[in-house]
């Protein structure tokens, strides 16, 4: 994995989950860091891994459903310099059975797991322009697969689906522009969110999973830094599962 040390790149979503396991592996790589999520989130955590980095990091608030807040949030980055890199982590989940989701709530889902995705990436397209540059989106093993023991999440998985098309869609159209679009879809992963639920619903997908565990954050932000990358030069419109196996039986 190659990238260029002083580059700009920006996060969605980066202030916790695998947005941040993504923000600091940048941060590693010496690449600076736009970390753009909601206006009240808690960027402590950005911060102080930009302080142990001696990296440049800016704080972004935005709603990435507002298409217009997203794209002057964007443009705000480019004051850290040239962004050459994006990664789209931002999301909720939506657990609900179907015939209980109202109009508001599916929605919501699509809203931000879907169209969000979109603003940030046309966002970060123009910023990109002149090229190269290297989008990734979060999608999920859930845009390939219903998903067995936990609960009903349609909206979820049709977002996320149309994420992973989404990629593939934009990185054919910007291929010619020097910008390339992929996605990685995640199995089950140790976050925030997980870590709340039951005990046996985290058994479960552990025996689920062929390789019998849940990934670590940093074991989704690796493939990510691999697809922006110059090791990923000739890789677009494509969707990397990250999944222990999950989708393989």
């Amino acid at each position: 994995m190659t990238l260029k040390q002083g580059a700009v790149a920006v996060v969605t979503g980066g202030a916790r989950g695998i947005g941040l396991a993504v923000v600091e592996a940048l941060l590693t790589n010496g690449v600076r860091v736009a970390c753009l999520d909601r206006p009240d989130a808690d960027f402590t955590a950005v911060q102080a891994a930009a302080s142990h980095h001696g990296v440049r990091c800016a704080r972004l608030g935005a709603d990435v459903r507002d298409q217009d807040a997203v794209r002057r949030a964007v443009h705000t980055a480019t004051d850290l310099g040239l962004v050459r890199y994006a990664v789209n982590c931002a999301g909720v989940d939506g657990l609900q059975p179907s015939d209980q989701v109202t109009g508001e709530a599916w929605k919501r889902v699509i809203d931000i797991d879907l169209d969000g995705v979109f603003f940030s990436c046309q966002a970060e397209h123009e910023a990109m322009r002149g090229g190269p540059g290297s989008i990734v989106n979060i999608a999920s093993m859930s845009g390939h697969i219903v998903n067995r023991g936990t609960d009903p999440h349609v909206a979820y998985g049709a977002a996320k689906a149309g994420v992973i098309h989404l990629s593939k869609g934009l990185g054919v159209e910007w291929a010619p522009q020097g910008v390339r679009v992929n996605s990685v879809s995640p199995g089950y992963v140790h976050t925030e969110l997980t870590a709340h639920n039951a005990p046996e619903v985290n058994a479960t997908f552990t025996r689920q999973t062929p390789m019998a565990r849940m990934a670590r954050v940093e074991e989704v932000a690796a493939p990510v830094l691999f697809l922006l990358g110059t090791g990923a030069a000739f890789i677009t419109a494509t969707d990397l599962r990250v999944d222990g196996g999950f989708t393989a039986w």
